[in-house]
């Protein structure tokens, strides 16, 4: 006899002979030339700031030990910097665990792996990335697998990973050396398999739900939020399955032992967070630097188009006029789609826009407007639309809706590949936040074989002179300010560029040397050559000899 959920789960287009052969032999194709691009170009995108810190706690690297060697007023090559970002045999996987304690605020499963991934015959940044590169290739098929739990065969499930394959954002976080596309990944397994299990019940169904929601917890702090839309599912889809109480308290016994199981395995990192209040705090701080309001519904105009075209490496605000139709489409979806499967996605989004966008909104913030933070919302969104395009489809040859919805998914496939192939040919996205115009920056530095580039330590100081060590020629030097010395900036230097200079660094290079944003960055300044004196000699119009610092 069918389970009641497998009716439920099945609404909306059933078999593959419903659709067209060739429009499935073409998604698929997108699928497999777009999976396989993940894997290409790992090393393209210029690394940024918290990627640098990926690789100084894979490595061992305690932040400490790092920040004393670079702000230690001694001269440094780029070479000396990027040695951090290189395993050492003095460096052992107890020093990497330490370092992963030492920021608790990040589950340390990603970590982990990117380590091991370090062994391969591959540099450091191409490893990092190679393994989240891997989790964006599982995350189409996963994406199949859970559209298909809750709609049944047909094309929505093909339409759904397609989406994602052409995804922009999801392209640009599977090449990111950081944990978000494994945290996507499972949030998506954890979902398809808990669907799995209610629809079947088996005890291996429920083991597998428990093992993914395990993963899960490890792999991000904001996996978690994902349990009350689980249950929140679990509840209302058995409830609409007419369950008896017995087999409805089963189910819910079931659910709660594999939850309670991957929370009690979680408990080591539970008594980390616990035990470094502060660090947690520190490392965090930043997200509650105030935003505008308008900053911030153009950053959630933004984040849901940026999912489906994202053209130029600083985001456009016309894209958001793509918000009107999308907004449709989910209506659409929240009005006709299959309950189930309304109650999980919606949940799934409204967690975590909720949890990102609320305090925002009511306490001042700056979390929301970092795309990264609302993945799985958006990854809801992308089923959403694509069972609104498979339904359109799947109406009679020749009607309206199925020819609008062939040109909708004709066109978000076309702006997705358009999307991938320019972030191919960049070196830079705005995904890199603050350190997006580094290699704007070194270019400036290496027009000049005497730079020296000076900084005081703050928040962003030691990922940024790392990152931006990346692009600099050897003939550059580095000069991290001590914070317990007497300034003096070294001399001899033609082009002199600061980052987020203290007061004490600005007073040492004087009043009459203005500094001048780069870039139109934040943190990055050119320093105004000394004006020779009177009694200096005019160098000739022709001398190609610049002003010593």
């Amino acid at each position: 006899m069918q389970h009641p959920l497998s009716s439920l789960s099945a609404a909306g287009p059933r078999t593959a002979s419903d659709a067209d052969t060739n429009l499935l032999i073409g998604l698929l194709l997108v699928i497999l030339s777009a999976g396989a691009a993940r894997l290409f170009g790992l090393d393209h995108l210029l690394v940024w700031h918290d990627e640098v810190f990926t690789l100084l706690r894979v490595f061992g690297y305690r932040h400490d030990e790092v920040q004393a060697a670079v702000f230690s007023g001694q001269l440094l090559t780029p070479d000396d910097l990027l040695r951090f970002q290189r395993p050492d045999p003095a460096h052992t996987w107890a020093d990497a665990f330490r370092a992963f304690a030492g920021h608790p605020e990040h589950a340390p499963l990603y970590y982990a792996l990117a380590r091991l991934a370090s062994a391969l015959p591959l540099d450091p940044v191409s490893a990092a990335r190679g393994v989240s590169a891997v989790f964006g290739v599982l995350l189409i098929p996963t994406v199949y697998w859970l559209t298909r739990e809750l709609f049944g065969r047909g094309l929505v499930p093909w339409i759904a990973a397609a989406l994602v394959a052409c995804s922009p954002l999801q392209f640009l976080y599977a090449q990111e050396a950081r944990q978000y596309a494994l945290w996507l990944l499972l949030t998506a397994s954890s979902s398809a398999a808990l669907a799995r299990a209610m629809r079947r019940d088996r005890r291996a169904d429920w083991w597998l739900y428990g093992l993914f929601m395990t993963l899960g917890v490890y792999a991000h702090l904001l996996f978690v939020l994902i349990v009350p839309a689980h249950a929140l599912y679990g509840l209302l889809a058995s409830r609409a399955s007419g369950a008896q109480a017995g087999r409805l308290g089963r189910l819910g016994r079931r659910w709660g032992s594999a939850v309670g199981v991957s929370l009690i395995l979680f408990t080591p990192w539970l008594w980390v967070i616990a035990t470094q209040p502060g660090r947690v705090d520190h490392f965090t701080h930043w997200m509650q630097r105030p935003a505008g309001l308008d900053d911030l519904l153009a950053a959630w105009a933004l984040h849901p188009t940026r999912t489906f075209v994202d053209l130029t490496s600083s985001p456009v605000l016309w894209w958001s006029l793509l918000t009107v139709p999308l907004v449709w489409a989910l209506a659409r979806f929240v009005r006709r789609a299959p309950r189930p499967a309304v109650w999980l996605l919606v949940a799934m989004a409204l967690a975590y826009i909720g949890v990102m966008l609320g305090p925002d909104l009511l306490l001042g913030g700056s979390r929301s407007l970092h795309a990264r933070y609302a993945l799985p919302a958006l990854l809801a969104i992308q089923i959403m639309v694509a069972w609104v395009i498979g339904t359109a489809i799947a109406a009679p040859p020749g009607a309206w809706s199925r020819r609008s919805g062939l040109m909708t998914l004709a066109l978000l496939i076309a702006l997705g590949g358009w999307s991938l192939f320019a972030i191919q040919r960049a070196e830079t996205w705005s995904t890199k936040n603050f350190s997006a115009q580094n290699a704007d920056i070194a270019r400036i530095a290496n027009a000049s074989t005497a730079t020296l580039i000076v900084a005081s330590e703050s928040g962003v100081g030691l990922g940024e002179l790392i990152s931006l060590a990346y692009h600099l020629a050897p003939e550059a030097r580095l000069w991290g300010q001590p914070w317990d010395q007497r300034i003096t900036p070294p001399a001899g230097f033609e082009t002199l560029i600061v980052l987020t200079p203290s007061n004490q660094l600005r007073d040492a290079i004087g009043p009459e040397r203005p500094l001048t944003p780069l870039a139109g960055t934040w943190q990055w300044f050119a320093v105004t050559p000394r004006r020779a004196s009177s009694d200096t000699p005019t160098a000739p119009p022709h001398a190609n000899e610049g002003t010593v610092y």
